[in-house]
């Protein structure tokens, strides 16, 4: 399959995945307040920009899912993964840093899901201490903030894919857009899911999460 073929097939699920994020109470009018980032006619600025901004949003995303996580694993444990995100956090090479980092949201995000079909999850949540509970609390609203920073670049991706889509020798430069894709699908995905379900069962467990709003800002103790 050419690279053009390739790049131009992988975006039409994307937004499937948006338009069902719209769906999400509390959490609907996210993609009509998105606003593109892609702008200007210099295909490799707009792709540094947009690869800039993704590595934020993973980064953002494994740490939310982290310290969801963390709340419910052995102090040895949380220890052990909270370590994991410092060691990637400090990475040099940015093509390693994004790749683990890619890794880390897929490990955090299944461990997420298994929470999540806990039946006893609730009761669990309602246990935890003060502590535990505001870290919750945190990651859930901390994962929001992700979601509204992650729409807007879906829609970035279609617009640089598309700006090269009649100049094959383009093309090459947006395999990073490309590349990117998967994980910001998968943390519209996880908003509209897993945690969608964690922020139902908080909310039972009388744990308070913050709706995040585009001004939002993820808190100071959750940035490890």
């Amino acid at each position: 399959m050419s690279i053009r073929r390739s790049i131009l097939i992988a975006i039409p699920s994307l937004f499937a995945t948006g338009s069902v994020f719209a769906q999400l109470g509390g959490l609907g009018g996210m993609l009509g307040g998105a606003k593109p980032g892609a702008g200007g006619s210099d295909v490799g600025a707009q792709v540094e920009g947009f690869i800039k901004r993704s590595a934020l949003v993973s980064a953002l995303a494994s740490r939310a899912l982290g310290r969801v996580n963390d709340a419910f694993r052995s102090d040895a444990d949380a220890a052990a993964a909270k370590a994991e995100r410092e060691e990637i956090s400090k990475l040099t090479d940015p093509k390693e840093q994004q790749a683990r980092t890619a890794k880390l949201v897929e490990s955090e995000s299944a461990a997420a899901a298994q929470l999540a079909k806990s039946t006893d999850l609730e009761a669990k949540m309602a246990s935890l201490d003060e502590k535990k509970k505001r870290q919750v609390a945190d990651g859930l609203f901390n994962f929001g903030i992700g979601v509204l920073q992650a729409t807007p670049l879906v829609k970035n991706a279609q617009e640089i894919v598309q700006s090269v889509s009649t100049n094959p020798m383009q093309l090459p430069k947006v395999i990073p857009v490309k590349d990117a894709i998967p994980l910001l699908q998968k943390v519209l995905a996880d908003g509209t899911g897993t945690i969608a379900t964690l922020i139902k069962v908080a909310k039972g467990a009388n744990i308070e999460v913050k709706q995040a709003t585009e001004s939002s800002k993820e808190s100071e103790e959750s940035l490890t």
